[in-house]
């Protein structure tokens, strides 16, 4: 395991923690949506097309087989 220092603004980390933000938590997710954004990107993508689908805020297949 590495350690990266991080160096906040006294009022940003005093924010940081009146808030209980697990900071370490926080930066573990954030680099790996950054390192992983194209897979987070289609992941999203999915969640929303399947919410979509739930609301029925599609286009009928007759049109969507039209476009093909």
């Amino acid at each position: 395991m590495h350690t990266v220092k991080l160096e906040l603004d006294d009022t940003l980390y005093d924010d940081i923690v009146k808030k209980g933000i697990d900071i370490q938590e926080v930066m573990r997710d954030t680099l790996k949506k950054v390192i992983y954004s194209k897979e987070y990107k289609i992941a999203n993508d999915i969640n929303q097309s399947i919410k979509d689908v739930k609301n029925q805020n599609t286009k009928p297949v007759s049109k969507l087989l039209s476009e093909l």
